[in-house]
């Protein structure tokens, strides 16, 4: 009985206050990364950008799940040392260019980090698709990926561009 009166109690207080507490909760639709208003997207609607040669899609996850399997013509660019890495990928994302970003899923913020980061040094039309790769990759969308024997890499940070530089 006491429960049931201050379970009441609080759901009337919770509709009186100006900043309710939702029944349903609802993820944000957008985040706001160095000042620069990030739109939180999911896998059919980066999908739809595949084709456009105005979108990069850049990996933030980990390089050696990014070299297991990726979206289609993504480049590998995670959170870790984005300052070193940087100079190498800038020429591969113009500024002026979409970006959508991705990782492991809605719990990962390591898209949000190199977003963050990308914020600093200017670029502003960028998408994050939060419900990641895993969510790609059972969509059955288009994805790269290499052979078991292939990912046994040395050094796996030094796969990042590799199919960058096979293409161009």
């Amino acid at each position: 009985m006491i429960a049931i009166v201050f379970a009441s109690i609080g759901l009337v207080v919770n509709q009186a206050a100006d900043d309710r507490v939702p029944w349903v909760y609802a993820p944000p639709r957008e985040v706001v990364l160095a000042g620069v208003k990030v739109q939180l997207i999911d896998e059919n609607e980066a999908a739809r950008f595949l084709s456009d040669p105005e979108t990069v899609f850049i990996d933030s996850r980990k390089c050696m799940d990014y070299a297991k399997s990726h979206v289609k013509g993504a480049i590998c660019f995670p959170p870790d040392d984005v300052e070193q890495r940087f100079p190498s990928v800038e020429a591969l994302i113009p500024s002026e260019s979409r970006v959508i970003l991705y990782c492991y899923g809605p719990e990962c913020d390591m898209a949000e980090k190199v977003g963050e980061f990308l914020a600093q040094m200017g670029y502003r039309n960028m998408l994050i698709m939060s419900s990641g790769f895993p969510a790609w990759e059972k969509a059955k969308y288009p994805v790269d990926g290499r052979s078991e024997k292939d990912t046994a890499i040395e050094d796996p940070n030094d796969i990042f561009m590799e199919d960058e530089i096979a293409e161009g």
